[in-house]
């Protein structure tokens, strides 16, 4: 069996950090250990210094700080090039919230498990700081709708990481703590499965310590989920003005319904293929495609139909509440069957 490395991007660490990575040691004597400075100021040059006492730890720099994503990818690509027989590594914050035990215990699990990625769980009862326990219970459910992910802590450091998603990783241009977020989104697109373990939940000073900016930093992850809604909004403009103008023009609803997703198929296809799924689909998966949108723009129009004949005299507004109400099981649909499925065959 190939060797796990524990890797901790650190900014600006507290003398806790050294003392966490010798309770380490003293748990696991052989298991090496891999720290990226990512340009913390001569403040913290002594803590560093007690860093590097450590046995069997290798101590990288960044010049200046560039981000706990590019942190995470110095060490993952130095890991990948300098210990090709790994299996994968475990992430662990420096800011004192993960227990020595919890990291020994993600890296046993990795290796039961070297192709899963394992996330280690914190329990958000009342104790927990508000900011972390609301971005938590918020990113929960945007994580489940968008991406199809049912995870109970989505911001957790602590994780097992396996070399395909290591290697896939060093992708990822995000360099900030939304890298952590993309990095979910790539072990999907690889297929790979990810669960959940518990652990002990650390805070300091209500997390003081901690770099995280919760405005900024939120509204970078954030940022980066929501642009999976992005392609469906600027498809369906298109959809809607095409749809106005064949209407305005005196064309069925069922026509127009059809020219209007006609117009809008090619576009959409690609924006989803390339920024939303970013699948290796091709005329099978196109072919596919094809045949679900329009059976999806047959199903609005007999509702839209409907609406217009029992509710409202507007077609416009029928389209509108009808495609709002479908447009989420669509996106499961596409992301799930089509371009996930349907790709594989």
């Amino acid at each position: 069996m190939g060797d796990v490395v524990f890797l901790f991007p650190s900014y600006r660490p507290t003398a806790s950090f050294p003392r966490l990575l010798n309770s380490l040691r003293q748990l696991d004597a052989s298991t090496p250990i891999v720290v990226v400075d990512d340009g913390s100021d001569p403040v913290h040059a002594n803590v560093f210094e007690a860093v590097k006492a450590v046995p069997g730890v290798t101590l990288l720099r960044n010049a200046v700080n560039l981000g706990k994503g590019a942190a995470l990818k110095h060490g993952m690509n130095h890991i990948l090039l300098e210990h090709p027989n790994s299996i994968g590594t475990v992430t662990a914050d420096a800011d004192g919230q993960h227990s020595a035990k919890d990291i020994v215990r993600l890296r046993d699990e990795l290796r039961r498990q070297p192709d899963h990625v394992i996330l280690g769980c914190r329990d958000f009862g009342k104790n927990i700081p508000f900011r972390s326990r609301f971005g938590n219970v918020v990113s929960r459910y945007v994580y489940r709708l968008l991406l199809g992910l049912h995870l109970s802590d989505t911001q957790t450091g602590l994780r097992g990481i396996p070399r395909k998603l290591m290697a896939a990783s060093l992708h990822i241009r995000a360099n900030r703590y939304e890298y952590e977020t993309e990095q979910l989104i790539v072990a999907k697109q690889e297929g790979l499965a990810t669960h959940e373990i518990p652990i002990q939940t650390i805070y300091i000073d209500d997390n003081r310590a901690s770099h995280f900016n919760p405005l900024l930093d939120s509204f970078r992850i954030y940022f980066v989920l929501l642009r999976y809604a992005l392609s469906s909004i600027a498809t369906a403009i298109a959809d809607f003005i095409a749809f106005y103008v064949l209407t305005n023009s005196n064309v069925p609803v069922l026509s127009a319904n059809m020219g209007a997703r006609g117009f809008a198929l090619w576009i959409q296809f690609m924006l989803l293929k390339k920024y939303v799924f970013k699948s290796k689909a091709g005329l099978a998966t196109f072919a596919a495609y094809v045949a679900y949108v329009f059976f999806s723009g047959y199903v609005s129009s007999l509702a839209q139909i409907q609406f217009t004949a029992h509710i409202v005299q507007s077609p416009l507004l029928a389209k509108t509440v009808v495609e709002l109400a479908i447009w989420i099981f669509n996106f499961m649909f596409l992301r799930d069957i089509i371009f996930r499925r349907w790709s594989e065959v």
